[in-house]
């Protein structure tokens, strides 16, 4: 086994002075200040003259600004985030342009989530100590896992929800190459059980009994903050309390996805999954059933099945693995794992079915688990996508098969 050195942001929450996250929220509101004068400028010259402005004349106009007296308090703070957000800004413009994210929106002071980023110009590591600039002392931060401070190339400031701060260092960091374990495995997503293994085990985080504390307390806070006046004190509170058992749960699902997709990547070769569309699976819709769909969605979301991708997807990169993501029309619920067998006639409510032909009693999310490994290994066989076949003469002659949204 070999070890390679990756690029990786490690997250540390620190306690800021009094004197520290005054200085923070000031810079937090120039940035939002220079990003939001940025997006005018671009979005007035484009819809009035049909021009467009890159980040060269965004920076060029930022200097301009600086030296202006309503807005000479922008001297007052460290340039680099300021930068950075015009680099930002001009990401935003470029991921919508490519039809990857939607139109670049303003800033707000109460909805946008604070956060500050400084290139190498802006930090500086004496030890263990990190000195942000316009900052006289270090931050006092929890360093709670080593890594290689002289190969951080970026650090970045937020705060959450519940008014705690986080800093965040993007550096290298050395993995080392996994065993070879000749094992494969399919994974099942859905609203139920977050996911279904074609070994027949079912994870969620939901099952852990510190969960279910964590939830618990978030509907208690819900019930309370629903009977408060809104705009009053008592309201500021019971929001508060709100955000933090939020929080709570948030980083509680965190933990577990880490710690499960770690799992799986160390013990299977190859982790099969779907090509899941969940903003086709969370639509809307109207009339009957409206509620009930819109709980549906809720739980679809919480599952964080793009975030649990992502991490087997980068950790299986790292280590060796591999990820193999199926077409997302592959009928692996209604397709019998034991002889082929396609159940058209299969609902979303029928969660065990007995194969037609071969008898065989089926779990649903189990069966797709299964289906799932055998179309990821068909990939990695075939080298080409796994669809549905229109007529599959071999298992059931004269069937079409239907196109459908991936079921949840």
């Amino acid at each position: 086994m070999s070890n390679t050195k990756v690029k990786r942001a490690f997250k540390f929450r620190f306690y800021p002075t009094p004197e520290q996250e005054k200085e923070l929220l000031q810079t937090w509101g120039c940035v939002r200040l220079v990003y939001n004068k940025a997006l005018d400028m671009r979005h007035t010259a484009w819809y009035k003259n049909h021009e467009r402005v890159n980040y060269s004349q965004t920076s060029a106009a930022l200097t301009q600004w600086k030296k202006q007296d309503e807005f000479s308090f922008l001297k007052e703070v460290s340039s680099v985030p300021l930068q950075q957000c015009l680099r930002h800004l001009q990401s935003a413009f470029a991921n919508f342009f490519e039809k990857r994210m939607g139109y670049p929106k303003f800033k707000s002071r109460k909805k946008s989530r604070l956060g500050l980023e400084y290139s190498t110009s802006g930090f500086r590591f004496k030890g263990d100590d990190l000195y942000i600039a316009r900052l006289k002392e270090p931050l006092a931060a929890h360093w709670s896992r080593d890594f290689d401070r002289d190969s951080v190339s970026t650090v970045t400031i937020t705060k959450d929800k519940a008014d705690r701060w986080f800093v965040s260092c993007l550096g290298e960091v050395v993995v080392e190459k996994r065993r070879i374990t000749g094992k494969t495995v399919g994974l099942d997503m859905g609203a139920k059980d977050t996911l279904v293994l074609s070994t027949g085990q079912k994870l969620s985080p939901r099952d852990d009994r510190d969960m279910k504390k964590k939830l618990a307390k978030v509907n208690k806070y819900q019930r309370r903050l629903s009977k408060k006046k809104i705009g009053s004190k008592n309201f500021a509170k019971a929001k508060t309390k709100l955000s933090k058992a939020h929080v709570q749960v948030v980083d509680a699902r965190k933990d577990w996805i880490h710690k499960t997709t770690t799992q799986l990547v160390k013990e299977f070769d190859v982790v099969c999954i779907e090509d899941l569309n969940v903003r086709g699976m969370t639509t809307s819709t109207r009339g009957k059933g409206r509620k009930a769909k819109a709980g549906l969605n809720r739980r679809v979301l919480e599952q964080s099945f793009a975030e649990i991708r992502h991490c087997l997807e980068y950790k299986a990169k790292d280590s060796g693995g591999e990820v193999v993501a199926i077409d997302r029309f592959f009928p692996s619920s209604k397709t019998c794992s034991s002889c082929g067998y396609i159940n058209d006639l299969l609902t979303l409510n029928q969660r065990f079915w007995t194969c037609p032909r071969c008898q065989e009693h089926l779990d649903r999310d189990i069966n797709a688990a299964k289906n799932i490994q055998a179309a990821g290994l068909a990939v990695i066989a075939c080298g080409d996508g796994v669809r549905p076949a229109k007529k599959p003469v071999a298992l059931q002659a004269g069937t079409r098969q239907r196109s459908r949204n991936p079921r949840p």
